[in-house]
């Protein structure tokens, strides 16, 4: 389903009790000053003054996959990290300046005015995370939950790794089905899936974000949001009671 229905939007966020976001698309548009193409060049480049752009990768211009093809292909440790530090930084100086997605901030006061438990799980770096909602004023919302790229790429999602993480922290790690993810890749759907938890497919507005709505619901997204302000109304129909209740003893 690819326009906004009310009132299946309502009945899906009926019953959820965490909220798990990805970073970059639902709450903002990381590289929208920077260029994520270009951050895949310095990070190539890194390899080549390393010696290891292998012709494999020097087509890239995702900068995860590249991360994640790099780690699979064996690479010195000390490379790997390396390579993550390049983009770590670069993350980090994109937050600065990313633009929020309209409705992020609303919902997010929304669901921490109402100690709903809510977390960030993403493939970007937790300190990029923290730059970005500290330049927002909503870093004390997620009382430090956000779950990014650890030291082992393969975990990235579409593996669970984070949303599992993010579960315990709040401890509804045995009621995934009462969980939502919030994304906009299908690697997110994926993960989601995975995990067992509901998830809501985000694609923004507009000719730019055509192919990423049509690459979501050709995975198996069953309803896709335009707009997070969707969300938000969805969020503000549902009983929004305290939520701090854990289920997992």
């Amino acid at each position: 389903m690819a326009s906004t229905d009310p009132e299946w939007l309502l009945s899906r966020v009926r019953g959820v009790k965490v909220v798990l976001f990805d970073f970059d698309g639902p709450l903002c548009d990381l590289f929208a000053e920077y260029s994520a193409e270009m951050v895949a060049e310095h990070m190539k480049g890194y390899l080549d003054s390393e010696g290891w752009l292998l012709p494999k990768f020097s087509s890239y211009t995702d900068t995860h996959q590249l991360l994640y093809d790099v780690a699979e292909h064996g690479v010195p440790e000390r490379i790997l990290r390396g390579l993550d530090a390049v983009l770590v930084e670069a993350e980090r100086q994109a937050a600065k300046v990313a633009h929020p997605t309209a409705g992020a901030a609303e919902l997010i006061g929304l669901l921490a005015a109402a100690d709903w438990p809510i977390a960030i799980t993403t493939n970007n770096s937790a300190a990029s995370v923290q730059v970005y909602l500290k330049e927002q004023g909503l870093d004390r919302s997620f009382n430090g939950r956000i779950f990014g790229r650890g030291d082992s790429p393969q975990l990235m999602k579409p593996h669970p790794s984070c949303l599992w993480e993010a579960m315990r922290a709040v401890g509804w790690e045995n009621a995934p089905d009462n969980c939502l993810m919030v994304g906009d890749s299908t690697r997110d759907l994926v993960a989601a899936h995975r995990a067992g938890v509901r998830f809501l497919a985000y694609a923004g507005r507009g000719e730019r974000y055509r192919a990423r709505g049509e690459a979501l619901l050709a995975a198996g997204a069953d309803f896709l949001v335009r707009d997070m302000r969707e969300v938000t109304e969805a969020f503000s129909r549902a009983d929004l009671r305290c939520r701090s209740a854990h289920v997992s003893e």
